[in-house]
């Protein structure tokens, strides 16, 4: 698979990472910023086959995709790093270094693994986050006793064919551990919710951001 042609490569503490930001990033701090993870087996480029930097794009909001530095397809230099907690004052240098304004606010896609980056990132920064998206979230590494705290606007997405992680048993509990979340179950889906229906991926996830900025 080809890699992504709008993306680009920045250095923050050391790490080479590679970033995908949106043309109008930076331009207006008013407007929240959607910044998109991806799981262990997916980059960046996950999101443009889906469509999801097309649309963010038609719905005129500002976006920053990232190449965590963890997972067995990233392009960004690996790091592993003691605690997920560990990897949060670098990726707040590279939203900045990125163009992020330091006066916006944060809307943050984890699926997965990248899910456990989103929440561990939220427990440190929730004066940053407007809202998190996680689709079936890895919970690996984030410091599960303090979910409760996490008092932030959650969509939770999860597919009822998911065979990684069931939504009977980790899409209910974590929805119970999260004080403002709402799980959203999508018929049909796998673990990679955003694969399988990304159209209806998008109508929930544009739905959830419209009550956010409303």
């Amino acid at each position: 698979m080809p890699s992504d042609s709008d993306a680009k490569y920045v250095t923050v503490k050391g790490i080479k990472f590679r970033i995908r930001p949106s043309a109008d990033l930076g331009r207006d701090a008013s407007k929240p910023v959607v910044v998109l993870f991806h799981g262990f087996s997916f980059n960046l480029d996950v999101w443009r086959n889906t469509g999801t930097y097309q649309a963010l794009e038609e719905h005129s909001v500002p976006y920053l995709g990232v190449d965590l530095p963890r997972g067995d397809e990233t392009e960004t230099q690996k790091k592993n790093l003691p605690l997920l907690s560990d990897y949060v004052p670098i990726l707040e240098s590279l939203f900045r270094e990125s163009g992020i304004d330091p006066a916006s606010k944060l809307i943050i896609v984890g699926p997965s693994m990248g899910g456990a980056f989103a929440l561990s990132y939220a427990l440190q920064k929730k004066n940053q986050i407007l809202g998190l998206v996680l689709v079936a979230p890895s919970l690996s590494g984030v410091d599960i006793e303090s979910l409760e705290d996490v008092d932030i606007p959650i969509l939770l997405i999860w597919g009822d064919k998911d065979m990684v992680s069931p939504v009977e048993s980790k899409g209910q509990e974590l929805k119970r551990m999260l004080p403002r979340s709402k799980l959203l179950i999508v018929k049909g889906a796998r673990h990679p919710v955003y694969l399988d229906r990304p159209e209806e991926f998008h109508e929930l996830f544009f739905d959830f951001v419209d009550e956010l900025v409303t």
